[in-house]
């Protein structure tokens, strides 16, 4: 019998590792990014098919990091031993909460996002993990680019 109830076990890792500090596009935090082109293109959902390596709405910025968690999925299904087969949709969806600050937080962050990450296997089973951040509208004057930082920490060392 296959052991599919291992996707649930997938999805936390890689929805895990994508709300982290180390998902960037092009140096930046990826989520403050999203955010971004949820903000420019009006709309507070953001879907990212992983199977066919597409996001909706649609920026080539993200084909990167798409393409990371992508990997980073099969990977997880290989070790697992699970057929690629067996693997029928693998969507993780955003939904931006403008403005909906929290206290600690201030300025700082005041924008929640909710993603969901949702597998569906060949017998319909379906695995979904979510998790909430906060994060800002991306401002390349206001933060550190991840491959700059140790360079100018070297610099200025």
């Amino acid at each position: 019998m296959a052991k599919r109830k291992l996707f649930k076990n997938i999805a936390n890792g890689v929805l895990s590792s994508f709300v982290s500090r180390n998902n960037d596009v092009n140096g930046y935090w990826g989520i403050g990014k999203l955010y971004s082109l949820m903000v420019y293109k009006n709309t507070y959902e953001v879907e990212i098919d992983l199977i066919k390596q597409t996001i909706s709405p649609n920026k080539i910025e993200f084909n990167s990091m798409i393409q990371y968690f992508s990997n980073q999925l099969f990977n997880q299904i290989l070790r697992k031993n699970l057929r690629k087969s067996y693997l029928k949709e693998a969507k993780i969806t955003l939904n931006g909460y403008p403005n909906n600050t929290s206290l600690s937080l201030g300025q700082t962050a005041p924008n929640k996002i909710k993603c969901s990450f949702r597998i569906v296997d060949d017998l319909k089973n379906q695995y979904t993990i979510e998790k909430e951040t906060w994060c800002r509208k991306h401002n390349s004057k206001q933060e550190i680019k991840r491959g700059n930082y140790n360079k100018e920490m070297i610099d200025n060392g």
